[in-house]
């Protein structure tokens, strides 16, 4: 009888517990990007109707304090063709002066204080975006999913628009269209990701 009550309180303490893990804000710490876990792509339109999806292999990022800042290397891009990753590299990104572009954001005003294990928030903030030395403030909205195991996985609800004007990138876009022989290629890039981040 005595070993039964025991075993009881044991159950009744583990599950105590687990359900107190369960209500333990996700954001508090410090969180790590999972690269192998996360993707981040972009949309390209060339000659008006060929549409093609690029991305890149290597991203860091994390979340500390409430800020969220994720690096894109660029020299990682991937588009499935080679010349192609070396053309986006040399013409338009010029990874030797500029080899990452950057995004931070500040979550401090969001209410992340009650997001618990398997619960969904839709969140929209001003991203800052760096892209060769040139900063722009854009809406992001974002999908918040508090995951098992330490983790929380943000996403991109609506795609990203960045036109590459405001970030005088025009020039290595022509670059291309040259010699490739286009007719032309979209200036505004829809961008999307699906990031992966562990808890410290």
């Amino acid at each position: 009888m005595k070993k039964l009550l025991l075993i009881t309180l044991l159950v009744l303490s583990n599950t105590a517990f687990a359900r107190l893990n369960f209500k333990t804000p996700t954001h508090v710490g410090q969180w790590t990007l999972n690269s192998t876990a996360s993707q981040l792509n972009f949309i390209t339109t060339k000659n008006a109707s060929k549409t093609e999806i690029q991305s890149f292999k290597a991203l860091e990022g994390k979340i500390d304090k409430g800020h969220v800042t994720l690096t894109v290397d660029l020299n990682s891009v991937d588009t499935g063709i080679e010349i192609r990753d070396e053309r986006l590299k040399t013409l338009f990104f010029d990874v030797v002066k500029f080899p990452s572009a950057s995004v931070t954001i500040d979550l401090r005003k969001s209410d992340l204080n009650h997001l618990t294990q398997g619960q969904t928030k839709v969140l929209k903030f001003d991203a800052e975006l760096d892209i060769q030395g040139i900063t722009q403030s854009m809406q992001v909205e974002l999908q918040v999913v508090a995951l098992g195991k330490n983790q929380l996985l943000v996403f991109s609800r609506q795609p990203i628009i960045i036109d590459l004007k405001n970030f005088k990138l025009l020039e290595g876009v022509n670059k291309l269209r040259d010699i490739a022989n286009l007719k032309s290629i979209n200036s505004a890039v829809p961008v999307t990701f699906s990031l992966l981040f562990s808890k410290l």
